[in-house]
């Protein structure tokens, strides 16, 4: 878990970045609302050997499809039984 101040003149979004730095993220899942969900940010935290949980809003029409779209995929994909 992390925590750091933004800049007067700055935002959570160049924060981010910042914090992501200072922690150790190797098999680790960080989980980050909304305002986080950047590819740049996503970017940063998988080089750091780590993965992510980021939130998608209709604000990002596209990208909510395409997720959207992968889950119906994944709903109606058939189950295949690992018994032999």
């Amino acid at each position: 878990m992390g925590q750091l101040a933004t800049d007067l003149k700055s935002n959570e979004i160049a924060a981010i970045p910042a914090l992501l730095k200072l922690l150790s993220l190797r098999g680790a899942t960080v989980t980050i609302d909304a305002l986080g969900c950047h590819i740049q940010i996503a970017g940063q935290i998988v080089e750091q050997e780590g993965d992510y949980v980021l939130a998608v809003k209709d604000n990002q029409a596209t990208l909510r499809q395409e997720v959207q779209r992968v889950i119906d995929e994944v709903r109606t994909a058939p189950r295949h039984s690992l018994e032999p």
